[in-house]
């Protein structure tokens, strides 16, 4: 007899994980937004939660889960009596890794008993750590298989979700679709800077009422967000070749000097040509 062999194509693969833990946060709790270069995902357990992604904001209930990319700047607040998360950040990759980009996802029931299931085994399994971030990673220093059990239900999850998406709607509440508006605009001219009296002109909103909105959906001032955009636009001109006087000039720096000093306060590393 002869035999085929089918081959395993791995459309998605989940090969480090970097914090995986559950907490409660009260009424108007309010995480004040990061970033940085690997995935996370949040999926609410309980409650409700207003999450802002880059120039998106979503209002997420119980089974709903949004995907932040590498590099997006996010953070959330609670809008309802309370709320129970998940967090799980992780590196991605594979053909289907794009299908997440942007995305929120109302899980199935299905779906949902594949993130219980997960949540459960992480709970039956875990040790003991005083770092929060680390709440069901420390039993794979105990467990040689666990990291992949861990995984297993992860890839089960993610591509349940790649095939069957359903993806919930960006929050039309007047205040975000505003925060969008000034996010897009400042992206049409992060070669440019302009004024926080500029970008409110152009929305015709007023200059306090534009720093509110950034409080509220981005957890910094106007400025300091533009200047976190401006070094997201940076590093993607090094990634494709482009020298540090040149990138400091097509962002409207003074001196290739004066956008080092940024860049490296900013991210914690000089800027440097990162491909030939």
């Amino acid at each position: 007899m002869v035999w085929s062999a089918y081959k395993v194509n791995r459309m998605i693969s989940v090969d480090e994980i970097y914090s995986f833990f559950d907490i409660h946060y009260e009424k108007n709790f309010d995480f004040g937004g990061e970033t940085h270069n690997f995935w996370e995902c949040v999926f609410v357990w309980e409650g409700e939660i207003c999450v802002t992604a880059d120039q998106r904001v979503y209002n997420l209930a119980k089974n709903q889960i949004v995907f932040h990319k590498p590099m997006e700047h996010h953070k959330f607040r609670v809008t309802g009596s309370g709320a129970t998360i998940v967090v799980i950040s992780f590196s991605l990759s594979g053909a289907l890794e794009s299908c997440f980009a942007d995305k929120v996802f109302l899980l199935s029931s299905p779906q949902t008993e594949i993130m219980h299931s997960l949540l459960s085994y992480a709970k039956e399994k875990a040790g003991k750590t005083q770092q929060l971030m680390e709440k069901y990673l420390c039993a794979a220093k105990e467990d040689r298989t666990y990291m992949q059990v861990i995984t297993t239900y992860l890839h089960r999850l993610f591509l349940s979700l790649a095939e069957n998406e359903t993806i919930s709607e960006i929050s039309h509440a007047p205040d975000a679709a505003l925060f969008g508006l000034a996010v897009d605009y400042m992206n049409s001219n992060v070669d440019k800077n302009p004024t926080v009296k500029e970008i409110s002109a152009f929305l015709n909103v007023s200059e306090s009422g534009l720093k509110r909105i950034f409080f509220r959906y981005a957890g910094v001032g106007v400025h300091q967000y533009f200047v976190g955009l401006k070094m997201k636009a940076a590093t993607q001109l090094l990634s494709h070749g482009i020298s540090v006087s040149e990138t400091a000039a097509r962002l409207g720096f003074s001196s290739q000097g004066y956008f080092s000093r940024v860049y490296k306060r900013e991210t914690g590393t000089p800027p440097k040509l990162m491909k030939g």
